[in-house]
């Protein structure tokens, strides 16, 4: 893999960082002239380390010390569903030096169904480092070869069918939950612990079906025959497998918020040149020839969003969620 980077847009907010932040550093730094970053950010990563957040914490933040000059730092603090590294990041100064990767599971799902002390108003929303689509997979031997006869097959016998799932209270079993309160479609989620547990579960019979993030290790399924893929969950056809359908297009016109976003976060009250300089860095990484080799066409957006859109996107989620998970 080559290590050349090639930045095809440098904003101009890059370029001129230290003359923007120059004089405002003193509303962070207690009047210090210091220019950002003039040190080492820690990146929390609320994950352990390996999988796809992992890597794009791994790749985005090695754009970064690049682009900006000062080492960017993942460091993994997994558990509490992500609850520990989001803590740490809400309670961290807002100075620019602990930033995050936050999904709507760490930031939104996990404080709504246990009692923590922070919530998405915690959070200065930066931008999209990735995100990573989700499919509805069945087993070779499976009888359902296309999402109809399987969806015909749960709402003749509801409360049947299996479909693994990453947690109880990931996007994708929310969303099944939504498959069912909202369109009458009655499957059971069973949670897992990540993809290598739901794939050892689908081939041995245990489910009928994952609800699976699309990882290349099951691209590579799905080339092979022992992964059979039924639909895609974004709203529009995947561009890596043109054939699948989405299942906005089988009729659950809603059914759209099960792909997983990692967002770069800040605390709250970030001062608006710090986010605005790290949004900008974060939009020349995302064409950066490296991360898009090393994320790949599966975790790659096709158009940058930053921290605006981020932060609405987010609020929408959450107030789709809110009446299911707040029961």
């Amino acid at each position: 893999m080559s290590k050349t980077r090639t930045y095809l847009v440098v904003p101009a907010a890059v370029v001129g960082l230290s003359l923007v932040l120059a004089g405002c550093a003193g509303d962070t730094t207690g009047g210090s002239t210091e220019t950002y970053p003039s040190k080492a950010v820690t990146v929390l990563m609320p994950y352990a380390a390996g999988g796809p957040s992992d890597l794009t914490a791994r790749s985005v933040s090695s754009c970064l010390t690049d682009v900006l000059g000062e080492a960017f730092v993942v460091e993994n603090k997994a558990g509490g569903s992500g609850a520990v590294a989001m803590q740490e990041l809400a309670s961290a100064k807002p100075d620019g030096y602990t930033l995050g990767l936050g999904t709507a599971g760490t930031l939104i799902m996990t404080p709504m169904v246990n009692t923590l002390a922070y919530s998405l108003d915690d959070f200065t929303p930066i931008g999209v480092m990735a995100e990573n689509p989700t499919l509805i997979v069945v087993g070779e031997e499976s009888p359902y070869e296309s999402a109809e006869e399987f969806f015909a097959a749960a709402e003749k016998h509801p409360g049947t069918l299996t479909i693994g799932v990453p947690g109880a209270s990931s996007p994708a079993a929310i969303e099944l939950q939504r498959l069912r309160n909202e369109y009458g479609v009655d499957v059971v989620a069973v949670p897992a612990s990540g993809n290598a547990e739901m794939t050892t579960s689908l081939l041995g019979g245990h489910v009928d079906a994952l609800f699976i993030n699309d990882h290349p290790d099951v691209d590579s399924r799905i080339d092979e025959g022992t992964f059979r893929a039924l639909a895609a969950t974004t709203s529009q056809r995947l561009r890596w497998l043109p054939e699948l359908p989405t299942l906005a297009e089988l009729g659950y016109t809603d059914l759209v918020n099960a792909t997983s976003i990692f967002g770069l976060f800040g605390p709250r009250d970030l001062p608006t040149p710090i986010a605005t300089a790290l949004e900008s860095a974060l939009e020349a990484c995302m064409t950066d020839a490296t991360v898009l080799e090393q994320l790949g066409e599966n975790l790659v957006p096709e158009e940058f969003q930053g921290g605006a859109v981020l932060g609405e996107s987010l609020a929408e989620t959450q107030a789709v969620y809110r009446p299911i998970l707040e029961r």
